[in-house]
């Protein structure tokens, strides 16, 4: 991640607008996504391209990871600031929010991430199969049943991190048990729910970061049924991010 001390006013501004509502980690997570999304190598300092970032892929990413009401509040803290900067490039029309945009189009990140070595199409893998990882490497648990999101997050992490699969809750405890880095559950093809996962709070360590992916909206209304609340320390990684996308941003929150 960029040096928050010594970085340019835009990017200063963004990095406080999401610390007041996320923890450092979360915070690097959502600006990977936002950063992909946006294909840029980094927050842009001058220009509409402010503006379009904060009101386009900055949102997009906040939203997925934070939830609507934070990126708006996100949005509401950083358009000032983008107006400020824009010179004469921008109109007194309110940037309109695009799309975000397509994640497999996005470049990698040069200063987020390594590149992404692909395997030679030859090369015949497995279904689930994990890259072998230096020793004493993170392990990384993905709950899921979608073994092509498994292999593309597992090449992402590939060197950086052995990926083990499970299957159900009680799995993922076992793992915790042998000092499992970081928990990712798939909520698009899911094989243990979150309120399951919530329940076990107690049982899961405090330092180990946790994974959505999938639909948050949908997941946060029917927590509210039943009187319960994500973590502000989960990450959410919605329905638009790839598999790619995931793994990017656990390597963030490896780091």
């Amino acid at each position: 991640m960029q040096n928050e001390a010594t970085g340019g006013l835009v990017e200063r501004a963004v990095i406080e607008a999401i610390d007041s509502l996320a923890t450092p980690k979360v915070r690097n997570a959502l600006l990977a996504l936002a950063l992909r999304w946006a294909q840029q190598p980094h927050i842009p300092e001058r220009g509409a391209r402010v503006g379009e970032f904060v009101s386009g892929a900055l949102f997009a990413a906040a939203e997925q990871v934070l939830g609507l009401n934070a990126a708006e509040s996100i949005e509401d803290q950083l358009m000032p600031v983008a107006l400020m900067v824009a010179d004469d490039e921008v109109s007194s029309v309110r940037p309109s929010r695009p799309a975000a945009p397509n994640p497999d189009d996005a470049p990698e990140l040069s200063w987020v991430l390594p590149p992404v070595v692909t395997p030679p199409s030859g090369r015949q893998r497995p279904a689930l199969a994990t890259d072998p990882a230096p020793a004493h490497t993170p392990i990384v648990v993905i709950a899921s049943t979608d073994p092509n999101g498994v292999e593309q997050v597992t090449q992402v992490l590939a060197g950086v991190a052995t990926v083990h699969v499970v299957g159900d809750a009680l799995a993922i405890l076992d793992e915790l048990a042998f000092g499992t880095a970081m928990v990712v559950v798939d909520l698009r093809r899911p094989v243990v729910s979150v309120e399951t996962l919530l329940a076990l709070g107690p049982e899961l360590p405090s330092q180990t970061p946790i994974v959505l992916w999938g639909e948050r909206m949908t997941l946060e209304t029917d927590l509210e049924a039943i009187g319960i609340s994500l973590p502000s320390s989960w990450v959410c990684c919605g329905p638009l991010a790839s598999a790619m996308d995931v793994g990017a941003v656990c390597r963030v929150l490896l780091d």
